[in-house]
C-alpha cells in the first residue's frame, strides 16, 4: 500500500491525501482520478508518502479509483514550480495544476483492456469476470476499451472487476490518450516562411551577449535585464542566446506579452532552429495546444514561443528564459491562479539554477529597482541598430485644439503629419486605449449616461455591429436615440478604434486601413493573416489599441499618433504614469526603423505630466529615478508587497459586509503577531459594480511575503468561495 498526497482539479485550498495498492513504479506527476464527497475527480500525484509521516487516521485515507496516465506528465521541477505558484499567489494547489496541464483536458483518455494470452487455466472467477474474459477472446487483438465492455456485457461496477482481473493477471489495463488529426490541426501555424539572414552583432550587443553565454555556461541562476531603446537588437541578442543554450544540451522558452507578436519572432526564431521550435499560447485551437504541448513534452522542439502559460511548457531542461516586453500586464492572469509570468519564469529559472533574461525599452519600475540594488545585472543598449536616430515626439496640447473639427479627434498637427506619411509613401499607425466607436452614451440635458445593467460601467457603441456593449460582461443591447430619463436627444461621445477608423477613411478614401483590437481579431489565423499584410505594404495606415503598440518591426512605418494619452493617464492607479511613459515610448519604438526617421504626434490635455514630459525627451533614467521615489514615498512596490481583497455580492450592503468581517480577520492577525502593515480601506473599489456585483476593496502593503500569504491564507479559508478575492501583487487595482 501507497500514500500519496494529490492536488484535486477544484478549489480546494488543501492538498489531500489517497491510498493506492496498484504496481506503479511511480505514481508522482501522474493524473488520478479519486473520490471527493460523493462524486469523482481529476487530481495529480504530487508526493509519496512514507507511512510514519501520515497524520491523519489511516481508516480515513480513500482508494484511488484509477491512474489515468501510463508515464509522469509532469516531471519534479514543475511540480516544485506549481507548488511554488500555489504558496505565494495564495492559490488552491488543483487549480494551479490544472492550468498548467489544461491542454490535456482536452485530450480524450481512454481505458483498454487486453487479454493476457500466456494464461494457460483460469480457475474460480465469478460470473462477471467470465463474462468479460469471453467478451475480450471474441475481440479483434483480444482487447477493447472498457467504456464498449460495460455497455456490451451490462456489468455496472466494471471498474472493480478488471481491477480484479488485473491483480489475477489475467488482463492488462491501458490508458491512452487519443488525439484525432493533430498535424491537418497544425499546419497554419507554420505557413509563415523563416526568416534566413546573418546576425552580426555591435560592440554594445557583443558585449551583453557575452555576459549571457557566460552565465548559461557557468549553469549559477542570474537574472539580466537588458534594457535597450527600441531598435537597439534585442531580438538578435535572444536568437544567439538561445542558440548558445541550445548547443549546451538546454532547453529555450521565450515569452511575448501578445498573440499578435508571436508571427514575427516566430519568423526570426525560424529562421536557425527550423522545426525545432513549439507555439504556445491561447489563440491556438484545442488540438493545436495540445498538440504542441506533446511536441514539447516528447522533445520534439528545443525552442518554445508563446504567451503567458508557455512559462509552464513541459521541458525537463531549461536553460534560458526570455521575457520579452518584460513589463506588460499581459502576463500577469486575471483569474485564479493569478500568477505573474514574470516572476514565475525568474523563480522557474532559479530552481533550475537557469538563466532568465527580462528584456524592454520600459521595463518596469520593480525591474529596474532591482539592478540598482544588484538583484538583477543591467545590460544596456544605448543606440538603435546601424545608429538609426529616434523619431522626434511632438506633443499636442488639447486645450487649444477645440476648433479642429466638430470629432474632436484629430488634431491640425496630426492631420499635417499623416498626409506627409501617406505623401511619401510611408505606413503610419493610429493609436487609441479604447474599443469600439463611441465610450459613452451621454445626455447634454441633464447628464445622463447609459451604462451597463450589470456594472457600473458606461456602455461602449459599436457600429459594426450597430449594439452599445459592455466590455466587462459581454452584454449588448440596441442603442438608444432619446433619453430615457429627460426625453432629450442622447449623444454618441468619446472616442474608441471604430471612431478613429472611420473618421481616418473619410480623410483618405484612398488609403487601405486596417483595425487591430481584440473585437477584428477573433479568428486564431488573423494574427498572421494581418502581420503579412503589414509586412507586404498592403497596409498604409494602422489603427488599434496596446496589441500594436510593442515589439514589432515594420521599416516603412515612419509616423505614429497616439490619440488621447489621457485615457490612460487619468486611470485610478498608482501604476498610470508608468504605463503613460511606457506606452508613449513603446509606440514610438515601432517608428523609423528603416531609412528615415520618422516622427510621433502625442495628443493630450495635460502635457505638463511628468510621464509625458520625460517621454517625448526619451529621459529615461529621470522617470524611472522621479519613479522610484515617488514609490519609496508612498510604500508601493518595490518598496512594499500588495495583496488586494476584493469583495463581491449583488447586494450592495452584503458586499460591504463581507469586506467588514475580512477587515476584522486582517486586524486580528496583525494585532496578535505584531505585524507592520499598511491598510488602505475598506473602500469602494474603482469599478464599484462589475458583472451584477457590488465590490470593496482593501489594500495592504507589506514588505514581508510571509506576511502577506499568512494573511491571504487566513482570509480564503474564513471567506470560502467567489464573493472574495485575494490578488497578491496585482498589476492594477481597479
Amino acid at each position: 500500500m501507497k500514500y500519496l498526497n494529490v492536488a484535486v482539479f477544484s478549489n480546494i485550498e488543501n492538498i489531500l491525501t489517497y491510498k493506492s495498492d496498484a504496481q506503479e513504479t511511480t505514481f508522482v506527476g501522474k493524473r488520478v482520478i479519486v473520490p471527493l464527497g460523493n462524486k469523482y475527480v481529476t487530481g495529480i500525484v504530487i508526493e509519496e508518502i512514507i507511512e510514519e509521516k501520515i497524520t491523519i487516521q489511516k481508516s480515513k485515507i480513500k482508494d484511488i479509483k484509477e491512474i489515468i496516465d501510463d508515464e509522469t506528465v509532469l516531471g519534479d521541477d514543475l511540480i516544485k514550480l506549481g507548488l511554488w505558484v500555489t504558496d505565494y499567489y495564495v492559490s488552491a494547489p488543483g487549480i494551479v495544476f490544472s492550468t498548467m496541464l489544461a491542454p490535456l483536458s482536452k485530450a480524450k483518455t481512454k481505458t483498454k483492456i487486453v487479454l493476457n494470452t500466456s494464461i494457460v487455466e483460469i480457475q474460480n472467477l465469478s460470473e462477471k469476470e467470465k463474462t468479460i474474459i469471453d467478451f475480450l477472446k471474441k475481440c479483434r487483438k483480444q482487447s477493447a476499451n472498457l467504456k464498449d465492455i460495460e455497455k456490451k456485457t451490462g456489468i455496472k461496477d466494471i471498474t472493480k472487476i478488471t481491477k480484479q482481473l488485473k491483480e489475477k493477471n489475467i488482463i492488462n489495463i491501458e490508458n491512452i490518450t487519443k488525439v484525432k488529426d493533430i498535424k491537418e490541426e497544425t499546419v497554419d501555424v507554420y505557413k509563415g516562411e523563416a526568416l534566413v539572414k546573418d546576425i552580426v552583432l555591435n560592440d554594445e550587443q557583443n558585449a551583453a551577449l557575452q555576459k549571457i553565454q557566460s552565465a548559461i555556461e557557468a549553469d549559477k541562476f542570474k537574472v539580466f535585464l537588458l534594457m535597450g531603446i527600441t531598435g537597439s537588437g534585442k531580438t538578435e541578442i535572444y536568437i544567439k542566446a538561445a542558440e548558445h543554450t541550445v548547443n549546451k544540451g538546454k532547453k529555450v522558452i521565450v515569452l511575448v506579452p501578445e498573440i499578435f507578436l508571436t508571427p514575427q519572432i516566430l519568423e526570426r526564431f525560424k529562421g536557425v532552429f527550423k522545426e525545432r521550435i513549439a507555439v504556445y499560447h491561447s489563440g491556438l485551437g484545442d488540438k493545436q495546444r495540445l498538440s504542441e504541448w506533446l511536441r514539447i513534452k516528447n522533445n520534439q522542439v528545443d525552442v518554445v514561443i508563446g504567451t503567458r502559460s508557455a512559462v509552464f511548457a513541459p521541458f525537463e531542461n531549461v536553460g534560458l528564459i526570455v521575457v520579452d516586453e518584460e513589463f506588460d500586464t499581459s502576463y500577469k492572469q486575471e483569474n485564479d491562479p493569478r500568477y505573474n509570468a514574470r516572476e514565475v519564469a525568474v523563480m522557474r529559472m532559479f530552481m533550475s539554477r537557469g538563466v532568465a533574461v527580462l528584456g524592454s525599452a520600459t521595463p518596469s519600475v520593480e525591474s529596474y529597482y532591482n539592478t540598482q540594488i544588484n538583484k538583477y545585472e543591467l545590460l544596456q543598449l544605448k543606440n538603435r541598430v546601424n545608429n538609426k536616430p529616434l523619431p522626434e515626439i511632438v506633443v499636442v496640447d488639447l486645450k487649444y485644439e477645440k476648433d479642429v473639427s466638430k470629432n474632436f479627434i484629430f488634431s491640425n498637427e496630426l492631420v499635417k503629419q499623416i498626409n506627409w506619411a501617406m505623401d511619401e509613401n510611408d505606413q503610419a499607425i493610429l493609436f487609441i486605449n479604447r474599443r469600439g466607436f463611441s465610450s459613452y452614451i451621454f445626455c447634454f440635458n441633464c447628464g445622463y449616461v447609459e451604462k451597463c445593467v450589470n456594472c457600473d460601467i458606461p456602455l461602449v457603441y459599436h457600429k459594426d455591429i450597430t449594439k452599445m456593449k459592455c466590455h466587462y460582461c459581454g452584454f449588448e443591447k440596441e442603442p438608444v436615440m432619446i433619453c430615457p430619463k429627460c426625453g432629450k436627444q442622447i449623444f454618441f461621445k468619446g472616442t474608441g478604434t471604430q471612431k478613429v477608423e472611420d473618421v481616418i477613411k473619410k480623410f483618405f478614401p484612398d488609403k487601405n486601413i486596417l483595425r487591430v483590437d481584440i473585437d477584428s481579431m477573433q479568428d486564431k489565423k488573423s494574427y498572421f493573416e494581418v502581420y503579412n499584410k503589414i509586412k507586404n505594404k498592403k497596409i498604409d495606415i494602422l489603427v488599434g489599441t496596446q496589441m500594436i503598440a510593442k515589439g514589432f518591426d515594420f521599416p516603412e512605418m515612419n509616423f505614429a499618433g497616439i490619440i488621447n494619452i489621457d485615457t490612460v493617464l487619468n486611470l485610478p492607479d498608482f501604476r498610470s504614469e508608468e504605463r503613460v511613459f511606457q506606452l508613449i515610448t513603446q509606440v514610438a519604438g515601432r517608428i523609423g526603423r528603416g531609412d528615415k526617421p520618422g516622427i510621433v504626434v502625442v495628443q493630450t490635455y495635460r502635457p505638463e505630466c511628468m510621464a509625458v514630459k520625460y517621454a517625448s525627451t526619451y529621459n529615461i533614467e529621470e522617470f524611472y529615478k522621479n519613479q522610484i521615489e515617488l514609490r519609496k514615498q508612498f510604500k508601493y512596490p518595490p518598496f512594499s508587497i500588495i495583496l488586494q481583497i476584493i469583495s463581491q455580492d449583488k447586494n450592495q450592503q452584503n458586499s460591504f459586509e463581507k469586506i467588514k468581517k475580512v477587515k476584522s480577520i486582517i486586524d486580528n492577525i496583525i494585532n496578535k503577531n505584531n505585524y507592520k502593515i499598511s491598510i488602505l480601506g475598506p473602500s469602494p473599489a474603482p469599478l464599484f459594480r462589475l458583472r451584477n456585483k457590488y465590490r470593496y476593496s482593501i489594500i495592504l502593503k507589506c514588505n514581508n511575503s510571509d506576511e502577506i500569504k499568512k494573511i491571504g491564507r487566513a482570509v480564503k479559508k474564513q471567506r470560502r468561495g467567489n464573493d472574495i478575492l485575494v490578488i497578491v501583487s496585482p498589476v492594477n487595482t481597479l
